[in-house]
């Protein structure tokens, strides 16, 4: 049996086989599989547990010390990251045992007493020791597969000592001629064997090259492009490709529909993730971006139907303990009710959420087992083999979990602690992210792992190499004085790594081509140390010019005109032909109204088309989420059923502000509860304090007393809309009424911008308040005295009226009866619409003496209410106001 045979083999490895031969009575092997190899046939078994399952043996172990020696070397990092801790310690002790440390025997330093301490209580052999214990087995003369033959790729000399000696023992038992290196090299005479031939021997001498295509450097501005490039080429272009990280070159195969190579990373994937992901439910403050992460992983105990109801009633309300949810979770399905006490925080306990008590060890561990049922009995059912092994993974991370929450002594855990040792978990757990495909290139994953001559090889990654810390650099001196025979030196290693990394220079014909970027993204990659020394040879810098696409694919790019997708005529319309598939809503509201005045274009795909978002996976922004948590404040603690006097008020604030602020942020303003936000909704609480209080003592200034917060207004018939039969809904954020019983109206913005209010009123083009006055006459026997615009939370009250200690006074410059302009608009733009005209003009720029826009020219005329727009007077043109909030900029493109 032939064995080729290098440590530094992992996965694929290029034998220089094709399709249909059989490498028949030879195999490839790394040093674990040479030793399972010769274990077998020798009938012995020395079983070596996963590395996950020996780094939480040794995690006990060292907990077990701990307990009986406080103080020790490591116990301040034990405390701090304890799974790292162990993990990296148990790195030191198999090296120092491969090195021929005996714990309590050759012990020259604090650190090997503590890890011969640890020891006592720990009882998981590692590959290391399973090889030594070969190399015993062998040296007694157990049974060798027949006619074993071993070849290594270069002299194993610069091996590590314990893979030479077991070299050694075979050697002594199957003779000197059947361990030796690879032989069977290139013979040809060309550019790449020359440069070979001088990397290997490590020469300083000049390099000159022929003039033959056998060695080819090709250098890309970006890594986008190299990939482009190589996307384009076909699989059999080249015998072997080397790339590390594969998994940006398999998208840009699925984009040009060829066969991917398949690709593997740790602790990417959301479904092997899952239990990391659902630690979400136990953030303290609770954080609603990890729960809504965890509700839209792609595969969840929990309904995806319930899950899209949750994640919609979540980010509409702002937070999570509110009616919406609640009534969500009561209306669940039996299935998902079952399993909400499981996956979902305890929406009765909303002050959990907010506290920093560290969280009950048995409900994390009822979450774990749950969750790992869960899995278990998704693995016996149908499904590809992608997902398969994701749950596989998933599964894993779950029984580490539970290993390490069962030999947790306390009986509460922090979350900091909790995610920090069970993140390091699922990083250890390797997931496949695509598949090799037949028809795939003969994709290697590093330059060690090419056993025979290939004809031609191209290297994808030719940058940014990965530089390992020597193995035995953290030893100290007197360590290594202790270990010295048996420590593979820096010399050795540099060695080993340097061959590995020039293979495809030795086992490649006729041809090698290095790919090369100058930049990944933003960031300059880092030249390999070995172009770096090509280039100390050659005398010149190989990547000065970076190649084109067109120059390697002959590729061309050209500048495409914007594609006008709205058809916008130079009188600012677009045409339609279905007209008579226009129908209007019987009920309007402010904003609709508003946007068809100003945006008919947006009406239109709201309101008549109905394209509608049907929900979002992304909370409010927090500026956004500060008005809503304001106004539902003020609604709470302005309540005129317990009192609308400022006295009454005022007695509330004092006693009930802190909770109030604590109850609404959890019911609508969770974004705040978000760690970078914290700081943020501290200085928030402080401003809604001063701002109630403002708001409370301009009440009383005024001599005025609340009527009703968030008051609700359904169907009402305003007479200026009686002709068009167009019923109104509306809330207004507060009554409030005088002593002599006169209506006040306030509207709340949460905005430091006063400028576009006072605009309005001055203007006379306060739609809103208009519409809101005519709600309150209509539906009462009540005249509204006076409405403004209060901004918050500094209390800046705009108005028109006579209200003590209004921050801006406006007088309205512009007469007419809004409510009748905004209903002649609301017919104008109807009649429009009808015929087949939306006339939007958005993005159109007109001198001031020929707009075009036919609403503009009528405003007057026909008494419109005016256009949102800007003219400049030093340039003298005129421009409609863009609407920037609008939820359809995409069908906007093409101005």
């Amino acid at each position: 049996m032939n064995v080729y045979y290098n440590p530094a083999y992992s996965g694929f490895v290029y034998t220089g086989l094709t399709d249909g031969q059989v490498f028949f009575n030879s195999t490839v092997c790394n040093t674990n599989s040479l030793v399972d190899l010769i274990a077998l046939h020798a009938g012995v078994d020395f079983p070596v547990a996963s590395n996950i399952d020996r780094i939480l043996d040794y995690y006990k172990a060292m907990l077990e010390y701990n307990k009986v020696n406080p103080g020790n070397l490591f116990e301040k990092s034990f405390k701090v990251d304890s799974f790292n801790t162990a993990k990296e310690c148990l790195k030191w002790r198999d090296a120092m045992i491969l090195a021929g440390w005996q714990p309590g025997k050759n012990d020259v330093s604090e650190r090997m007493k503590v890890l011969a301490g640890i020891e006592k209580n720990f009882h998981s052999i590692s590959n290391g020791e399973k090889l030594l214990r070969i190399i015993e087995t062998v040296e007694k003369g157990c049974n060798l597969p027949e006619n074993l033959e071993i070849i290594t790729p270069f002299d194993y000399a610069c091996f590590k000592p314990a893979e030479v000696y077991l070299l050694e023992a075979l050697k002594k038992r199957i003779g000197d001629d059947k361990v030796h290196s690879n032989n069977n090299l290139p013979q040809n005479s060309n550019n790449l064997r020359k440069v070979a031939n001088i990397l290997v021997e490590n020469k300083p001498d000049a390099i000159s090259l022929d003039g033959d295509k056998s060695l080819e450097l090709l250098c890309f501005a970006e890594k986008k492009e190299a990939l482009q490039y190589l996307s384009q080429l076909n699989a059999d272009d080249y015998s072997v490709w080397i790339n590390r990280d594969n998994r940006a070159f398999d998208n840009y195969l699925i984009q040009v529909q060829k066969p991917t190579c398949g690709s593997s990373d740790k602790g990417v994937s959301q479904i092997s993730e899952l239990p990391i992901i659902g630690l979400a439910l136990f953030t303290r403050p609770l954080n609603l971006n990890a729960i809504i992460n965890w509700l839209t992983v792609p595969k969840s105990p929990l309904s995806t139907k319930f899950r899209n109801e949750l994640i919609n009633a979540i980010v509409s309300s702002g937070g999570y303990f509110n009616d919406a949810c609640r009534k969500c979770l009561r209306e669940a399905e039996d299935k998902d009710k079952e399993r909400i006490k499981y996956f979902l925080p305890d929406i009765s306990k909303p002050k959990e959420a907010i506290s920093d008590n560290p969280i009950k060890k048995s409900v994390i561990l009822d979450y774990v087992k749950q969750l790992s049922q869960w899995i278990n009995a998704n693995l016996h059912m149908e499904m590809n083999d992608f997902e398969k092994n994701h749950l596989t993974g998933a599964q894993s991370i779950c029984s580490a979990m539970a290993r390490m929450l069962e030999l947790i002594d306390a009986d509460e855990v922090s979350y900091d602690d909790l995610i920090l040792n069970f993140d390091s978990i699922s990083t250890e757990i390797e997931s496949e992210i695509s598949e090799s495909k037949v028809g795939c290139q003969n994709l290697i994953s590093s330059s060690s792992n090419i056993a025979s001559i290939a004809d031609s090889t191209i290297w994808c990654d030719f940058y940014n190499s990965d530089e390992m810390a020597l193995s035995y650099d953290f030893l100290l001196p007197q360590e290594k004085e202790a270990l010295k025979e048996n420590v593979w030196t820096s010399e050795n290693e540099q060695k080993f790594n340097r061959l590995n990394k020039l293979l495809p220079f030795l086992l490649t014909q006729n041809k090698l081509t290095l790919v090369t970027v100058k930049k990944d993204g933003t960031k300059d990659v880092v030249k390999d140390p070995i172009l770096i020394r090509l280039e100390k040879n050659m005398d010149k810098e190989l990547t000065k010019e970076s190649l084109s696409l067109k120059q390697t694919l002959g590729i061309s790019t050209e500048a495409i005109e914007q594609f006008n997708n709205r058809h916008q005529n130079e009188d600012g319309t677009i045409r339609f032909e279905r007209k008579d598939l226009v129908s209007f809503p019987q009920t309007e509201s402010f904003s609709s109204i508003s946007t068809l005045i100003d945006n008919p274009f947006d009406y239109v795909f709201n309101k008549v088309i109905k394209l509608r978002k049907l929900g979002s996976a992304a909370m409010s922004a927090v500026f956004t989420t500060k008005g809503t948590v304001a106004h539902a404040i003020i609604a709470k603690l302005f309540d005129p059923e317990k009192g609308g006097s400022p006295a009454a008020i005022r007695n509330r604030i004092d006693s009930d502000f802190y909770k109030v602020f604590d109850e609404t942020v959890l019911e609508c303003g969770g974004i705040l509860l978000q760690p970078e936000n914290l700081s943020e909704k501290n200085v928030f609480k402080k401003d809604m304090n001063s701002c109630v209080i403002k708001l409370c003592n301009f009440i009383e200034k005024n001599g005025l007393s609340v009527v009703a917060c968030e008051k609700e207004y359904k169907d009402v018939l305003l007479p200026e809309f009686e002709s068009q039969e167009i019923l109104f809904d509306g809330f207004i954020d507060m009554l409030l009424k005088n002593q002599s019983g006169k209506t006040v109206i306030f509207d709340f913005k949460y905005s430091p911008k006063k400028d576009k209010y006072e605009k309005w009123i001055k203007n006379n083009k306060s739609m809103q308040l208009a519409l809101y006055k005519g709600l309150v006459e209509r539906t009462s026997d009540k005249n509204v005295k006076a409405k403004a615009y209060v901004l918050l939370p500094d209390i800046k009250v705009i108005t028109a009226a006579d209200l003590i200690g209004a921050s801006f006074k406006t007088n309205v410059e512009r007469e007419g009866d809004l409510l009748e302009e905004m209903s002649n608009s609301y017919e104008y733009r109807k009649v429009q619409i009808k015929n087949g005209i939306v006339e939007d003009g958005e993005g159109l720029i007109f001198p001031q003496d020929d707009v075009k826009i036919s609403y503009a020219l009528d405003m007057g005329k026909k008494t419109l209410v005016p256009l949102d727009a800007e003219e400049k007077l030093k340039n003298k043109t005129w421009e409609k106001t863009p609407n920037t909030y609008s939820d359809y900029a995409f069908f906007k493109a093409g101005k």
